[in-house]
């Protein structure tokens, strides 16, 4: 919305600037995008009237004018062909400055002194200015322009507009008298109105010939329309001319500048039609499928039973709120007119502006929302500028109305808004904002204000709204500053997400990539990889790939991996910390069970380097990771062969594991199954995930400290000969058992397969530190632990002892 500083003063006295102004609309709300002055750069440009045209003597293309600018008569040389003797045109004299900075002096142009220069529109940077034969060459003013004005004051130029970026919540504010109320709160003045504003009700006769019929009343409240007679068509005066172009609107006609200037003055759209090219009763009604209506534009259009429209017996006239129809448009020749003035549904005007790519001034106000209550109120207006400027004689008036909104009434008390807002405002304060907003409310004993809402202000509906516009009046910048309160506001991270931070931070350490994946997957993908029956479908995906709510984030970690592999980027370490959905009943009442997972990928290796061994991203390496995050959560992760049935045909048997923690199932990992790798074009990628609930309810946040050891450990190492299907876990727990509390830790260094070791077995090295913190420990009673721990491991596990 272009807001005219000029305008604006016709109902407020504005003593600020133009800066401080849009400073003041901001604070209270109403952002300014910015101040634009409208003279770019134009000094010393004067009206001038040509007074003849010759040939150039010495140059075909040019022509010599002479040119009156009033107090003395020029001769200018110019290249234009869209010149005629008595035309009123812009002169650039000797001196003169013109946008850019270009100065302006008498020249020799082929032998004949020119004293200055005929302006274009786009020399002097100005956009609907003069008559049509403007386009492409000198710009030709309207003959009332008066000969030695400068065209700075006659255009208005010596004025500023405001760009308001408007919210939804405030479509009052698309006219102007809505935006000078806003101010007049804002400085604490009041608005000098004209009595039609406060007239709701027609004042003409009601035509008893002109039927109206709203035949979808829940698409359209209320179509009023002004008849008129008599109808004169010329050009507009040149205040509203100014006007209309400030606000970046094209002037056309008297008519249809009226309808244009009331529309930006109350925010009510409206429009003309021809009353001689309509056809029996004026109807509001769906389009039928396969009817056409060619727009104002010159452009036809295929409408559907989606588009609301204004017809009469013959067909559709007009596109309801978006544009007119080319049949009943006002003309020249036109003698009688039919203004209309209606509400149209918000969602139906949307929806047909999407539909055909078709976007007005009007469309735009109406999608926003209208007042229903103002159509015969911008009719009045209508009628008084007709008349000003003898356009027309407003004769009868006739509307269907089906419903009008119920006046909005708010219940607060000063004691509710002291308290959401953390201020203390006095009576006066309250009642203040109340007289200033011109609000009507009453002051009940009980304390309770009863206010009652004028129907522009649709964005106050409840009490909450009310609390804001108190605050937002008397300025946000004079609520206090404190610090929130409550549970989850002590200005500190809660524990749950200090433990999602230590997570990614250690993943991160560890070499990995966090990665953020659609929550939206392929519901084949996440049938194979999480819950088979849980997952839940989207009503309107944005394509077929994604579906279903995941409830894993392995499909998007592959997804991710597939793609970079397309591209040649091999060596992956990603991890996401992600929600996954689970439903329990479909179609869903209640909302789904959403719970986070961490999970990663690794395949690969690491980049070469001449100082660092090159390391492959195996199972054991994920291992390791994952040993890294047990550690950083005070954690210890056993592994078990994996059981669960949902991953057989997905990870390799022999390198997977399940992961626990306390008793209680976290995850998994392995290596995903060979034939699965090569479908995706992958190189044997290793996969875990982890339930984060599960983890933080056995994380161990306290930290224990410990001396440094002040007697020395003794270093064992113990190789074995088992079974293959002998979990080595289960053996260093076992060792872990019978250690005692002299043995410190166990670390598996070595596991091999192949000769000289025996088919269907393997033999595993443990590397054993005992140390005491109370003495130095013997090599005696060290050995003498070591070998009963041999006994009892060949006993229980068929372990040979590997010499």
């Amino acid at each position: 919305m272009r807001v005219s500083i000029e305008w604006l003063k016709q109902y407020l006295k504005i003593e600020q600037t133009p800066e401080e102004l849009a400073e003041i609309l901001t604070r209270g709300g109403i952002e300014v995008g910015g101040v634009e002055y409208l003279n770019k750069g134009i000094k010393n440009v004067i009206i001038g009237e040509i007074k003849t045209i010759n040939a150039h003597p010495n140059a075909q293309k040019l022509q010599v004018c002479t040119v009156d600018i009033g107090s003395e008569e020029l001769t200018i040389v110019t290249g234009a062909d869209n010149i005629l003797v008595g035309d009123k045109v812009p002169v650039a004299v000797p001196g003169a400055e013109l946008p850019g900075g270009k100065i302006i002096e008498t020249a020799d142009l082929r032998g004949v002194e020119s004293q200055g220069m005929l302006c274009s529109e786009k020399e002097l940077e100005l956009e609907f200015v003069g008559l049509d034969r403007s386009k492409g060459g000198i710009l030709i003013l309207y003959p009332d322009a008066e000969v030695g004005t400068p065209l700075v004051d006659y255009l208005g130029l010596d004025n500023y507009v405001l760009e308001l970026e408007l919210y939804p919540n405030r479509p009052d504010c698309m006219s102007m008298v809505n935006v000078a109320r806003e101010l007049g709160t804002l400085l604490g003045k009041k608005p000098n109105f004209a009595e039609w504003l406060q007239t709701d009700e027609p004042i003409w006769p009601t035509d008893v010939k002109q039927k109206i019929n709203i035949e979808n009343p829940e698409l359209s409240w209320r179509y009023s329309a002004l008849l008129v007679e008599d109808v004169v068509i010329g050009p507009s005066p040149r205040w509203m001319r100014n006007r209309l172009r400030a606000a970046g609107i094209r002037p056309i006609n008297n008519v249809v500048d009226i309808t244009n200037y009331c529309m930006l003055e109350t925010g009510q759209p409206l429009h003309a039609f021809d009353r001689d090219k309509l056809k029996g009763t004026v109807r509001v009604r769906l389009a039928q499928e396969g009817e056409k209506l060619v727009t104002l534009d010159g452009v036809e259009r295929q409408l559907d039973n989606s588009m609301l429209v204004i017809a009469d017996d013959s067909g559709p006239i007009a596109l309801a709120g978006v544009m007119g129809g080319l049949d009943t448009e006002v003309t020249a020749s036109t003698k009688r007119i039919l203004f209309e003035s209606a509400h149209f549904a918000g969602a139906s005007i949307r929806r047909t502006s999407r539909k055909l790519g078709l976007r007005s001034e009007s469309s735009s106000r109406f999608e926003k929302g209208v007042d229903p209550h103002g159509t015969v109120t911008t009719l009045v207006r209508v009628a008084e500028l007709l008349l000003e400027l003898e356009a027309g004689v407003p004769m009868s008036f006739v509307e269907h109305k089906v419903y009008l909104p119920p006046q909005t009434v708010i219940e607060f008390s000063r004691e509710r808004v002291n308290a959401v807002l953390g201020v203390d405002y006095s009576k006066q304060e309250v009642e203040r904002v109340l007289e200033s907003l011109n609000f009507d409310y009453e002051h009940r004993p009980d304390g309770k204000y009863i206010v009652h809402i004028p129907s522009y202000r649709q964005d106050l509906k409840i009490e909450e709204d009310m609390i804001e516009e108190i605050a937002r009046i008397n300025g946000y910048d004079r609520i206090p500053t404190t610090l929130p309160q409550g549970v989850q506001t002590q200005g500190r991270r809660t524990p749950e997400q200090e433990l999602r931070r230590k997570i990614r931070h250690t993943l991160v350490k560890a070499g990995m990539n966090e990665i953020v994946t659609y929550s939206f997957v392929k519901k084949e993908n996440d049938d194979l990889w999480g819950l088979r029956g849980m997952n839940i479908p989207i009503l309107n995906p944005l394509r077929e790939e994604l579906g279903v709510m995941r409830t894993s984030l392995i499909p998007g970690l592959l997804e991710t991996a597939a793609r970079n592999a397309a591209r040649r980027n091999l060596d992956l370490l990603l991890f996401e910390m992600g929600s996954v959905y689970w439903q329990h009943e479909l179609p869903l009442k209640n909302l789904p069970q959403e719970k986070t997972l961490i999970a990663g990928l690794a395949q690969g290796q690491s980049p070469r380097h001449w100082l660092v061994p090159q390391i492959k991203f195996d199972f054991y390496f994920v291992k390791g990771i994952l040993n890294q995050l047990e550690l950083a959560c005070g954690l210890e992760f056993t592994y078990t062969p994996l059981k669960n049935d949902r991953y057989q045909g997905l990870l390799h048997p022999g390198r997977s594991a399940e992961i626990h923690v306390a008793g209680e199932y976290l995850g998994f990992i392995g290596e995903i199954f060979p034939q699965l790798d090569a479908k995706l074009g992958l190189e044997r990628p290793v996969l875990f995930e982890l339930d984060f609930d599960v983890l933080y309810k056995n994380c161990k946040t306290t930290l224990v400290a410990k001396s440094y050891p002040r007697f020395p450990a003794i270093q064992r190492d113990l190789a074995l000969v088992v079974a293959q299907n002998v979990a080595s876990e289960a053996i260093k727990n076992r060792i872990l058992e019978l250690g005692g509390d002299l043995l410190q830790e166990v670390e598996i260094f070595d596991v091999y397969q192949g000769r000289p070791i025996p088919e269907g077995h393997k033999s595993l090295a443990f590397s054993l530190r005992y140390q005491s913190p109370e003495r130095t420990l013997t090599d005696e009673e060290v050995n003498n632990l070591n070998s009963n721990i041999l006994a009892s491991i060949q006993e229980e596990f068929g372990a040979e002892w590997r010499k």
